[in-house]
């Protein structure tokens, strides 16, 4: 743990005081009001062309794809990296959202629960995570930058989201990304160690 940075730390603190605000204020003045403000009906297309380019489920598909890619050309250390992102992201998010289980602003039109977004999570794990192995980032880096802005303002637009759900989600995928980049050689040596020297370790 000593390896994680103090800015890490601080996220996490920041996402666990936006866990308890969830839990014991689902329905706070701050995020009602934000939220009816956001709801901004002439955006609502773009909002949801934007959710569905970069929707969360396609999103860790794509990371599991390219970690099978990575597998195959030899590149071990940064498909385990890709994969457990996606692996590890998934799952707290999972279990944090039937958790908490927040209702949605718009329960009405949107199914599951609220906190924290998995759009807003997804997006910033799959970014990051390709920023972190990929060695030419200038498009890229452009490109993650309007995702990581667009994406969690679209679902608050949209009404699928409160304000603290998309910065919970943006926070917590942060923080899975900065945990993975500690620990993903582990797991490699893990593997390593268990399935020993073979053609897709290495």
């Amino acid at each position: 743990m000593r390896n994680i940075k103090i800015f890490t730390y601080l996220k996490i603190i920041l996402f666990l005081l936006l866990v308890f605000v969830a839990v014991y204020y689902p329905t706070n003045e701050f995020d009602v009001i934000t939220s009816n403000l956001l709801q901004i009906k002439i955006l609502g297309q773009t909002a949801k062309i934007i959710s569905t380019i970069f929707n969360d489920k396609i999103l860790l598909l794509i990371m599991v794809l390219l970690s099978a890619f990575l597998f195959w050309i030899k590149e071990a250390k940064k498909a385990i990296f890709i994969f457990f992102s996606a692996g590890f992201g998934g799952l707290i998010l999972f279990i944090i959202k039937y958790t908490v289980q927040r209702v949605r602003p718009l329960p009405e039109v949107f199914s599951g629960y609220s906190f924290p977004s998995g759009h807003s999570t997804i997006i910033v794990v799959f970014f990051l995570s390709l920023l972190f192995i990929i060695n030419k980032k200038e498009i890229l880096s452009m490109l993650a930058t309007f995702a990581i802005i667009a994406v969690p303002i679209s679902r608050v637009v949209l009404g699928a989201h409160f304000l603290s759900d998309v910065v919970a989600g943006l926070l917590l995928g942060s923080i899975v990304v900065d945990f993975m980049k500690v620990y993903y050689k582990k797991i490699y040596n893990i593997i390593k160690s268990i399935t020993g020297e073979n053609k897709w370790i290495s």
